[in-house]
């Protein structure tokens, strides 16, 4: 059975009564569940991973994840919430508190060690939304909509264009040309398993991506 065949269930959470213990167990098995999805999708796709492997994983009867995530979409959206969570913590506010400073180096070098340090911590958002993008899954259509309109690093790059420090152009193609160095570069280092060959200081990484962009970008 494909993970999620099954579009509804009778199984509804019920919180009316239910002691505050009781709801912060059942919080915890929402968050057990959810991590479990991330693993196991992360490690076989979507399309490879049935409710089987999902309960398994998680420790828990089928039904359960029912009773839970009444369909498939609200267990992606619960994922998604939690990865994009996971961005607003002091790193990022650290990352608008030099966006006004407007120092670009330190600005793109932060932004770069940020990035590559919460795929060390965490590989498998990346994982998912290449899954995703691959079969053709809703989850990344689900990301690019969240993100809509609000790229910081675009709207950084264009406030230096109009502070005539860049050169014009359009500051969403410029934004995904210095992110796509460092994707290019997880992708090269673990996907295609140049690791296992040659290994890079992430501060070498950062530098030099930083130093190429800033090259052609400068007016």
């Amino acid at each position: 059975m494909i993970f999620f065949s099954i579009e509804n269930s009778s199984c509804q959470p019920v919180f009316q009564g239910v002691s505050k213990y009781l709801l912060m167990e059942r919080a915890g098995k929402r968050q057990e569940i959810i991590k479990a999805a991330i693993e196991v999708f992360a490690r076989n796709g979507f399309r490879g991973t049935t409710t089987r492997d999902l309960a398994a994983h998680a420790d828990v009867n089928e039904a359960i994840i029912f009773r839970y995530f009444n369909t498939k979409q609200e267990l992606y959206r619960a994922i998604l919430e939690q990865k994009l969570s996971q961005g607003k913590d002091a790193r990022f506010e650290e990352v608008q508190r030099l966006a006004q400073v407007g120092n670009d180096q330190e600005f793109l070098e932060n932004f770069g060690n940020q990035f590559l340090e919460r795929h060390e911590e965490d590989s498998t958002f990346m994982r998912l939304l290449m899954f995703s993008a691959l079969e053709g899954h809703e989850l990344s259509e689900m990301f690019l909509s969240s993100i809509a309109g609000r790229d910081p690093l675009a709207s950084y790059i264009q406030r230096r264009m109009d502070d005539g420090a860049f050169r014009r152009m359009d500051p969403n193609l410029a934004a995904r040309a210095i992110l796509g160095m460092f994707v290019a570069y997880i992708q090269m280092q673990e996907i295609f398993g140049q690791n296992k060959l040659k290994t890079f200081e992430r501060s070498e990484v950062v530098k030099t991506f930083v130093s190429i962009f800033l090259a052609g970008m400068k007016s």
